[in-house]
């Protein structure tokens, strides 16, 4: 768990504190500083009543002379901590951290959520379907799970194979499987794909990147799925279990392949 660091430097002016010196001084020019002098960009229309803004703008803007760039993108930044906190949310995917298995999250309430399964009196609730027994963990899936049972899911049909589609979009990538259709072509090795995103990931194959990263074992990925499978293996996690037996799996492709004696 990312922790807040103490605010020790307390302003010369007023009770105010702060973590870093460049936060005093900027609040000491802001607040308690008397100025009419305003700064002028002299390349556009901005103007601030702060120099330090006006340098802050140029960079941005104008030279993109970063001090902190990012390694993997590439992307500049004119704070260190605004860089650590890009590589750990863009290329780390993490922004809580269970302190008892690893486990990382993107969002407040799902690391919230989490954590409570760490309680050993914490009993999780979940939904089952009574149609064909699935089990969900929020009412949100299980809810839309009944309504494709209802055929009340609204979307879009497919006209070829009549799969039903959540959006127009996802529609439009579906239909590209029945018509071969693959606009995104990869300069190395002339590979296409359907999805821009799947060229993405399989550039990474000739680049050797691997953005995402295990804080468990600092083991590094080509896709994020990848890392979320593996963190299981740290987790104990299970997700998919076979309706015969008691057996639990850590990918469906698993569950897929087990053999189970009760099913013949």
């Amino acid at each position: 768990m990312y922790r807040h660091k103490e605010k020790t430097l307390k302003c010369p002016q007023c009770n105010r504190r702060f973590i870093y010196d460049y936060e005093v001084k900027s609040h000491v020019s802001n607040v308690h500083t008397q100025s009419r002098e305003t700064f002028q960009c002299e390349i556009c229309d901005f103007t601030s009543k702060f120099e330090i803004s006006l340098k802050t703008h140029m960079v941005r803007v104008h030279t993109k002379d970063f001090l902190y760039k990012c390694q993997t993108c590439d992307k500049g930044y004119t704070r260190k901590s605004e860089l650590e906190s890009h590589e750990k949310i863009q290329h780390q995917g993490v922004r809580h951290v269970c302190q008892h298995c690893g486990k990382g999250f993107l969002t407040e309430r799902a690391f919230t959520k989490h954590s409570k399964s760490h309680d050993p009196d914490h009993i999780e609730k979940v939904f089952t379907c009574h149609l064909c027994s699935v089990v969900f963990r929020s009412y949100t899936s299980h809810n839309r799970h009944m309504k494709r049972h209802n055929g009340q899911l609204p979307g879009y049909v497919c006209d070829i194979c009549g799969k039903r589609i959540t959006t127009l979009q996802s529609l439009k990538f579906h239909k590209r499987t029945h018509t071969g259709e693959k606009n995104y072509l990869c300069g190395t090795c002339g590979k296409v794909f359907i999805r821009k995103q799947a060229l993405v990931t399989h550039t990474r194959v000739h680049t050797k990147e691997r953005p995402f990263q295990c804080l468990v074992c600092s083991k590094r990925f080509t896709q994020k799925s990848s890392l979320n499978i593996h963190m299981r293996y740290h987790t104990g996690e299970r997700p998919y279990g076979c309706e015969f037996c008691s057996k639990k799996f850590v990918t469906n492709t698993l569950l897929k392949d087990h053999k189970c004696k009760a099913n013949g």
